[in-house]
């Protein structure tokens, strides 16, 4: 008997390994090019996109690299009328990248910290 199964994940969806992983700020940027696909669009509306900013700018602001990557595409967002969805996918993974290495460098200074740990 073939107990194997095929499984498919979606931005934000858990998968075998990440019981009930939240979605990421990128996993949320991402979800943004089938959406559009869903209505029809091959592109991302710049009010779409700036809506999804608006709605991960408080999890940027966890590390000013992201927060000024999601304040700059803010900007962006006024003078444009779309994205194409790869620049959307490789934004969603840059800012996932500054979150992810923000994460890294608390976890790595909160153990050097001898404070940190019980005595």
């Amino acid at each position: 008997m073939d107990t194997q199964r095929t499984t498919q994940t979606t931005p934000g969806s858990a998968g075998p390994g990440d019981a009930a992983r939240p979605p990421t700020p990128g996993d949320l940027l991402r979800a943004l090019p089938a959406e559009a696909n869903e209505r029809g669009s091959q592109f991302v509306s710049a009010k779409a996109m700036q809506a999804k900013l608006f709605s991960v700018y408080d999890a940027a602001a966890a590390a000013e690299d992201a927060l000024a990557l999601v304040q700059e595409q803010l900007s962006l967002t006024l003078s444009r009328s779309y994205y194409e969805p790869d620049e959307v996918t490789a934004m969603a993974a840059r800012l996932d990248d500054l979150l992810a290495s923000r994460t890294e460098d608390r976890a790595g200074a909160a153990s050097a910290d001898p404070a940190s740990s019980e005595a």
